[in-house]
């Protein structure tokens, strides 16, 4: 981290950082046992709904990762104004694990639209759009290769098809 100007500038590898954390077996324990009580008994609290959704969202994997989501959503809808900016937040974070990042992006301007100040949200936002970036000059360069192999094959196939219709024409001529 470097500050610049008194502002904390979080790089790539610190956004990794976050991105990549993992909760230990015995915290995701802890809180999936909490959360599963609470619902089983019908009085499931923000709070624990909350950290039982930021706990997924520490997870690599995709179906947690949905799951944090689908909280997170829940919790957005009918929780206290501080749940709801922090669901925002990883709302954010879990789009962008799954390298969904235009939801990503329309999630962290929410969030930023409430807290303008936050650094970290502002950091996030940064690297979404570099990865929309290189993700849209890779989905171009892919499309534009995918057009030239397209053409190439149109000839080759062309190609082989005009050979054939000669080769055809030819041996019904002799006959």
């Amino acid at each position: 981290m470097a500050t610049e100007n008194s502002i904390i500038i979080f790089s790539d590898d610190d956004m990794k950082t976050l991105l990549n954390y993992n909760v230990s077996p015995d915290d995701r324990e802890m809180y999936e046992k909490s959360y599963e009580t609470q619902l089983a008994d019908g009085k499931l609290d923000m709070q624990t709904k909350f950290q039982y959704a930021w706990c997924l969202t520490h997870s690599q994997n995709r179906n947690d990762l949905k799951k944090a989501s689908v909280l997170f959503e829940e919790i957005f809808k009918q929780g206290n104004e501080e749940l709801k900016r922090d669901s925002l937040f990883y709302l954010a974070i879990v789009e962008t694990k799954q390298k969904h990042y235009l939801q990503a992006k329309e999630y962290v301007y929410a969030f930023l639209s409430v807290e303008p100040s936050n650094v970290q949200a502002e950091q996030l936002k940064c690297y979404i759009e570099k990865h929309l970036k290189k993700d849209g000059i890779t989905g171009m360069a892919l499309f534009g290769a995918a057009a030239l192999l397209g053409g190439v094959t149109a000839v080759a196939v062309g190609t082989i098809a005009v050979g054939a219709a000669l080769g055809f024409a030819f041996r019904h001529k002799r006959n």
